[in-house]
């Protein structure tokens, strides 16, 4: 367990990547919408306008099924999970091919 927890906070292995995506995602879920509010780093440094500012938000949006208000809320979000899903699908497939006793399926 002290491993996949290092694993996870250094984002270091697929199994970590996934692991940190999981639980990130489950928590961002299960927050309140204004819990959200004033995570931005850039808005706590005083920035009103800045690329990431209402990502989180974003995400939150699209978890919980609002397409169009994450676009509105900041249409980035979509570049990063554009950039993101395919990289946790590879890391997906990759500890798949490692599991023990994978049989492999060939179509000819």
């Amino acid at each position: 367990m002290k491993q996949l927890m290092l694993e996870a906070l250094t984002l270091a292995s697929a199994r970590g990547r996934l692991a940190s995506f999981s639980v990130l995602s489950t928590a961002i879920y299960l927050s309140r919408y204004h819990w959200l509010d004033h995570l931005s780093l850039w808005g706590n440094l005083g920035f009103s306008r800045a690329p990431s500012i209402g990502l989180t938000r974003a995400y939150w949006l699209l978890l919980h099924g609002q397409p169009v208000a994450a676009w509105h809320r900041n249409w980035l979000i979509y570049i990063v999970l554009a950039v993101g899903v395919p990289l946790l699908l590879k890391d997906l497939a990759a500890l798949l091919a490692r599991r023990p006793g994978r049989h492999s399926i060939s179509i000819a």
